[in-house]
Parts: structure tokens; C-alpha cells; sequence
């Protein structure tokens, strides 16, 4: 056992390695569907930078709490990721795909902070309101709007393309702003 390790139940422990796990699997997802948008067939370079920069992000967090479980004294236990989804139907059927899984991840974080409320450990409670929580709801909020004037420009039309190019040279910022 670490020397380091207080008040930082097991349970916990096992639950953070879960969220390490579903942050893999999300970047994962998101290198999928960066690769998508990038294909010759779909070319979509403003949804394919997009989604590569949140593939990093999921990276960075899974990191993040792998950092964080060899401070508490814990240990980190990686799992097998499974191998994401590869094509979808249309640009807008991916970033429906990317809103369910930040759903499922910011569901997934309530569960934990649930268990380490249980667990009286208000430390990692604090973490994960002010590393994850508000940043995830964040993302949801952007993703959200990302769908929606998606269905403003409609299918594969001229509109997609110029929706497109402004992610591309404006950033998320120009199109949900």
C-alpha cells in the first residue's frame, strides 16, 4: 500500500480507473470520427481538426486522472479500449454521436462524484468540479449548438461546406460564439 494514500477508498480508486478508461475510449471515438471528416469521401477539415483537438482533450483528462490516482497513493489499472465506431451516415449523424458520448461522460462523472461524496472524500469531489464537471457541460452546451446550426445549413450542401470552413479558420468559437 502507498504511503501516500489517505482517506481514498477503494472504491474510488476503482471508479476513477473506470473514467480513465471511458476517457480513452472517447478519444479514441473522436480520432474516429476526426479521421471520418478527413477522408477523401466526406472532407470536412474544419470537423476533422475539431475532433482531433477533442480526441487530445479526452487524452489530457484521461492523463489528468491517472496523475491524480499516483497522488492519492492509488493505482492505476488501464483497461482494454474498445475499438470505436468508423463511419457514420452524415457530418451532422457523427456530432450526434460525439453529443451522446459527452453526455455518457459527463453521466459517468456525477456517478463518481456521487461515490466519493459517500466516501467522504471531498478531495477528489473538488476535483472533479473544477477539472471536469463545468468543462464537460461546456462541451455538451458547444456540441449542442454545433448540431444546431448544422441543421440550420442542412445536408451536404454549399452551407456545409461554408459551416465547414469557418470551424476550420475561426475555430468552435465562430460557429457556436
Amino acid at each position: 500500500m502507498s504511503l501516500a494514500k489517505q482517506n481514498f477508498s477503494n472504491v474510488v480508486e476503482d471508479a476513477i480507473n473506470q473514467q480513465i478508461a471511458m476517457e480513452q475510449a472517447a478519444a479514441h471515438t473522436y480520432l474516429s470520427i476526426s479521421s471520418y471528416m478527413g477522408s477523401d469521401s466526406v472532407a470536412l477539415p474544419g470537423l476533422e481538426k475539431f475532433f482531433r483537438e477533442q480526441a487530445e482533450e479526452e487524452r489530457e483528462h484521461a492523463q489528468n486522472l491517472m496523475n491524480y490516482q499516483n497522488t492519492r497513493g492509488g493505482q492505476v489499472v488501464l483497461q482494454t479500449v474498445p475499438a470505436p465506431e468508423f463511419e457514420w451516415v452524415s457530418a451532422k449523424n457523427a456530432v450526434e454521436s460525439a453529443l451522446q458520448l459527452e453526455k455518457d461522460v459527463n453521466k459517468s462523472l456525477l456517478r463518481i462524484e456521487s461515490l466519493a461524496e459517500e466516501q467522504n472524500d471531498s478531495e477528489f469531489v473538488m476535483h472533479l468540479r473544477t477539472k471536469f464537471l463545468k468543462e464537460q457541460v461546456n462541451s455538451i452546451e458547444d456540441i449542442s449548438k454545433l448540431i444546431t446550426q448544422l441543421n440550420r445549413v442542412g445536408g451536404d450542401s454549399l452551407g456545409l461546406y461554408l459551416f465547414d470552413q469557418t470551424l476550420l479558420k475561426e475555430g468552435i468559437d465562430a460557429i457556436v460564439g
